[in-house]
């Protein structure tokens, strides 16, 4: 399957599985890429508990499943930085724009937010995007682990 199938199947209500763990989406966005001038897409993630702070993501052949946590940054971002004992280093700033939003109101059209996101300079284990809304400076940083795209089933 590829990551154009994989996202003609996501949509708001399906429910999928995610190295064995079931989330239902609960909003599709498409966001747009100011710097590099693409798209890609976010997909808010609700487990059974309730909870909503995942977020899957697909560009390019590019996907990610992230959990919300709180970093302690401060801007200007640095080019490395030292979380909890791992080194990261820079690998893309970039200023995002919502051109479509479909589902639960999380995020609205035109919505916009700046990202910075770490990759650990080992090589090894999960990457950092560290995030802000433009105009409110409200707060999502993303802890992120990539998937092929066989760790994904949707549930039909």
């Amino acid at each position: 399957m590829s990551t154009q199938s994989l996202i003609s199947k996501l949509k708001p209500g399906v429910f999928i599985l995610v190295n064995e763990k079931k989330y239902e989406i609960l909003q599709h966005i498409v966001w747009y890429q100011a710097k590099c001038g693409e798209n890609y897409d976010k997909y808010v993630l609700g487990d059974e508990s309730g909870n909503h702070e995942y977020r899957l993501f697909i560009s390019g052949d590019i996907i990610g499943i992230s959990t919300i946590f709180h970093h302690p940054f401060q801007e200007p971002m640095p080019k490395e930085l030292n979380f909890e004992g791992k080194s990261y280093r820079l690998t893309q700033d970039e200023f995002c724009v919502v051109r479509l939003v479909e589902g639960q109101e999380f995020y609205k059209t035109g919505d916009a937010e700046i990202w910075w996101d770490y990759a650990p300079v080992d090589g090894h284990g999960e990457g950092l995007s560290l995030g802000r809304n433009w105009d409110t400076w409200e707060r999502e940083d993303l802890r992120t682990q990539e998937l092929s795209i066989t760790d994904i089933q949707v549930q039909e």
